[in-house]
C-alpha cells in the first residue's frame, strides 16, 4: 500500500505498512523512524548533499537544516516523482 503526496509539481510516494501496535496501516517511516512524511519531503528540498549509491539503486541526500538523511529514487525516472524509501535523523538508524 502506498499513498501519494503532491507538493508544487512533484508527487511523493510512501510506503505504508502495518502496525503492529495500532493494527492500521501507517507510514513506514513513521512506524520504523518516527519520521512524518512532511518532515521528509521538507528535507528532500532543503538537502545539502545528494549522492547516488549504485549498490543500493537509490539517491542518499542528508539536509544539515533538518539533520535528516532521506533515501529516494526517481519512479520511472522522473525526477517530479519521488519514492521516499525511508527517511531519518542522523542519530538515529
Amino acid at each position: 500500500m502506498y499513498e501519494i503526496i503532491k507538493v508544487l509539481d512533484t508527487k511523493f510516494y510512501f510506503k505504508k505498512d502495518l502496525n503492529p501496535i495500532t493494527n492500521e496501516y501507517d507510514y513506514h517511516i513513521w512506524i520504523r523512524h518516527l519520521v512524518e512524511p512532511i518532515e521528509a519531503i521538507t528535507a528532500y528540498f532543503n538537502k545539502d548533499t545528494a549522492a547516488y549509491n549504485e549498490q543500493n539503486d537509490r539517491y542518499e541526500a542528508f539536509s544539515i537544516e533538518d539533520d535528516m538523511i532521506v533515501y529516494y529514487f526517481y519512479k520511472n525516472n522522473q525526477t517530479n516523482q519521488v519514492f521516499i524509501i525511508t527517511a531519518f535523523r542522523k542519530g538515529m538508524t
